[in-house]
């Protein structure tokens, strides 16, 4: 199973925002399992993204 292209702009578009806000991406997970990509920003801020692109803080 791949990310869907979906997946992929809300993954960088997110990925931006945190980046504009000086928030430090630790790490970016795609769970092959689920589908479902997860970012860890920071020490606190989980964010979800299903596979329809919608996201949301976890």
């Amino acid at each position: 199973m791949s990310p869907t292209g979906e997946q992929g702009k809300s993954c960088i578009r997110l990925c931006q925002y945190l980046t504009n806000f000086y928030r430090s991406i630790e790490l970016v997970r795609f769970d092959d399992r689920t589908g479902i990509v997860y970012i860890f920003a920071g020490e606190d801020l989980q964010i979800v993204i299903y596979r329809d692109g919608k996201w949301r803080f976890q």
